[in-house]
């Protein structure tokens, strides 16, 4: 008999808690009646016409089909796999009513590992930023902190993407403390990003040529993003008590790097952005392009020292 599958877990006869209007993807192992060699169909009910059910890929090495649940509204949907009579092999309940836990927290858990946190938005504003710097990295001057703070502004849209006081994005193992974001991209070849979507076990996607455009993300010619959703081990982030705790550590890579190369102290205490923003290409702390990568810092370093005035 075929089961639901979900991150490679047999989920026949659960219900799953997703949000509403995000593509939900589902795999069906075994989807095949070997009676008559015809391939599973896949239905909800009640029924929408907002949504669509689509047959997707295999996953790879397995025998596993991928279906996606495009459009889901708000609330109770039973998916269920059918074989040419009628007969139903396997159901799963999908949920996207809000969950008490995500409305009272305003995040959700997508695991029941320990470790996971409730995700929410944590937002420091650039004087925080500032003053937390000088104090923790007497070597920083007072340009140096505001070059600093201009690129984790520009990172995390002046702050507002800043969730758990992980004020550098830093990644998390699962025996870490941490919290999942949705929607984490990243930049690779055309088929290095094929490569890294087959084998997320339906947790990630290609990004079209609109969703790049629509969230401005860059790549250039022979690249492409892949996308990728929660519980992947790319959407796994260091979660932080306090944002003198989160910055310990984001402040922490820095100073390695200026250990390593001394220009780096140099550009940031010069407010050289450029050269902050080149220097951090070369040691692979960010994937997107340098270009825009600089130029997001410019431009976030003049609002900063408009918003904190002269320096002293």
């Amino acid at each position: 008999m075929a089961n639901f599958q979900k991150h490679g877990e047999n989920v026949n006869g659960r219900v799953l808690h997703t949000s509403p209007g995000k593509l939900y993807e589902l795999g069906v192992w075994g989807p095949v009646d070997t009676r008559t060699m015809t391939e599973l169909d896949v239905s909800i009910r009640p029924a929408s016409a907002l949504v669509t059910v689509k047959r997707a890929g295999m996953v790879p090495g397995q025998n596993v089909r991928i279906w996606q649940l495009i459009g889901l509204p708000v609330g109770r949907f039973v998916v269920e796999a059918r074989d040419g009579g009628g007969s139903v092999w396997t159901s799963v309940t999908i949920d996207t009513t809000p969950q008490p836990q995500e409305a009272a927290a305003g995040g959700r858990k997508y695991t029941d590992n320990p470790n996971e946190q409730v995700t929410k938005r944590t937002t420091p504003t650039a004087r925080d930023v500032v003053t937390m710097l000088m104090a923790a990295w007497s070597d920083l001057t007072q340009n140096g902190a505001r070059t600093l703070a201009a690129q984790f502004m520009a990172e995390t849209g002046s702050g507002r993407y800043c969730f758990n006081w992980n004020l550098g994005n830093v990644k998390a193992g699962p025996n870490e403390p941490h919290m999942y974001l949705r929607g984490v991209w990243e930049v690779d070849s055309v088929a290095g990003a094929q490569t890294q979507v087959a084998n997320a076990g339906g947790l990630a996607h290609v990004a079209s040529d609109d969703e790049i455009k629509k969230h401005g993300w860059g790549c250039r010619a022979g690249e492409s993003i892949a996308v990728f959703d929660p519980p992947h081990p790319q959407c796994r982030f260091r979660a932080y008590g306090s944002l003198t705790e989160g910055a310990k550590r984001w402040l922490g890579r820095y100073q390695k790097i200026a250990q390593r190369n001394a220009d780096f102290l140099t550009s940031l205490n010069n407010g050289d952005t450029a050269a902050v923003a080149h220097l951090l290409k070369q040691t692979h702390y960010y994937t997107a392009d340098e270009d825009k990568y600089a130029s997001a810092m410019a431009r976030t370093k003049v609002q900063v020292d408009r918003e904190l005035g002269p320096l002293q």
